[in-house]
């Protein structure tokens, strides 16, 4: 028999207990998939796609199908797809028509809606930056040119990610420099050829770029930028702002990710050395708190010279027992590409449970906030 309180069941209530506010991520685990590649690690030579000549330098993750998306210049222009589980290439996308640029294919980034956005590499003012993209994985057309334009920096796209669904999807970009400061661009795949270029951003380096190894959206004006050491927080409505520096333990700290578990932001990196990769809550983003951290390689890498590399939060499953799931890719150049299974586990606060038993006399069964940090929760 199950035991009524205020009129609603004992077992609902437990159920609310776990999702009533948005309660705290305590502690987090990871495993490599074992699924993946070899026990998490699709090594160089595991396929044409995946190498040692850092022709990888960017990865996204495709939330419809739960696959990976590789860029990768081996060989060619390829834009291959990994399963998510496996890290068999599943397909690759037609690249009929791409060209220009220093390296015509370098970064990817998918919407929310599956699209598939694949930038260039322009090292001049006076060079076009080229965003491509396909409707989903499924089509079998050429791209579509998406952006083509000046952004009106020296180098653009060492990093790049999309944003959104349809026809308000931007993208973010970045590279080296050092003679503006700072800077970013944030553009449009509508084929307007339009954005916004922010440079010398008070609070950065002003020798170099901190957002030229890896740029990813927190929210529709909200970055963070890296360059190794120290990532930035970056809202950009109007202008662009540095809103914290998140001291990430190391200048080798460079490529990352970030996704929102419940009210928890949960940032991931991957040292360019030694690809191992680390997890950290960044609610307070000045003092990062490292949750976990993995290596699924084996023995001796190839340098990873150029700094560059990727990650990717897949889809967060909610487990309804205050336990949350998420599978975490991660590629180092010239090192392959990386999945872990990550468990993250919930306390709800203490103001949660009066909440809750607030809501058992109102004969509610549960409440349930949003979070705002991050895109996926």
């Amino acid at each position: 028999m199950v035991r009524k309180i205020a009129g609603v069941a004992l077992v609902l209530l437990v159920a609310a207990a776990a999702r009533v506010s948005e309660a705290q991520i305590a502690s987090a685990t990871m495993q490599p998939l074992a699924t993946f590649g070899t026990n998490g690690w699709l090594a160089p030579g595991s396929n044409a796609y995946v190498t040692t000549d850092n022709t990888q330098r960017g990865l996204a993750f495709n939330p419809l199908t739960s696959n990976v998306v590789l860029p990768s210049r081996a060989g060619g222009n390829n834009v291959a797809i990994l399963n998510g589980n496996t890290g068999a290439v599943s397909k690759t996308m037609d690249v009929t028509g791409i060209a220009g640029g220093t390296f015509p294919i370098n970064g990817a980034g998918v919407g929310d809606d599956g699209a598939i956005y694949v930038g260039n590499l322009s090292t001049s003012t006076a060079s076009n930056f080229k965003v491509y993209s396909w409707a989903s994985e499924a089509s079998a057309a050429a791209p579509t040119v998406a952006y083509d334009g000046l952004t009106g920096l020296t180098r653009t796209g060492d990093s790049f990610t999309a944003y959104g669904s349809g026809a308000s999807t931007q993208f973010a970009a970045a590279g080296g420099t050092t003679t503006v400061n700072s800077n970013f661009y944030i553009g449009t795949v509508d084929g307007s050829n339009t954005g916004t270029a922010y440079t010398s951003v008070p609070g950065t380096t002003t020798a170099s770029n901190d957002y030229r190894l890896s740029i990813a959206y927190v929210d529709a004006d909200t970055i963070i930028g890296n360059q190794g050491g120290s990532a930035r927080l970056t809202s950009f409505a109007g202008t662009a702002t540095v809103d914290a520096s998140i001291p990430l333990g190391g200048a080798a700290q460079r490529a990352l990710d970030v996704v929102t578990v419940n009210s928890t932001p949960l940032l991931a990196v991957i040292d360019s050395n030694s690809s191992n990769v680390t997890i950290f809550d960044i609610t307070n983003p000045a003092t990062p708190v490292s949750l976990t951290s993995g290596n699924a390689t084996t023995g001796t890498l190839t340098a990873n010279g150029n700094g560059t590399g990727g990650l990717a939060w897949g889809n967060v499953i909610d487990n309804l027992d205050s336990t949350y799931t998420a599978t975490l890719y991660a590629m180092n150049t010239n090192q392959g590409v990386q999945a872990f299974s990550v468990t993250m586990t919930a306390v709800p606060e203490p103001a949660s449970w009066s909440m809750v038993f607030a809501a058992a006399g109102l004969g509610l069964a549960g409440l349930r906030r949003t979070g705002s940090f991050g895109r996926r929760t």
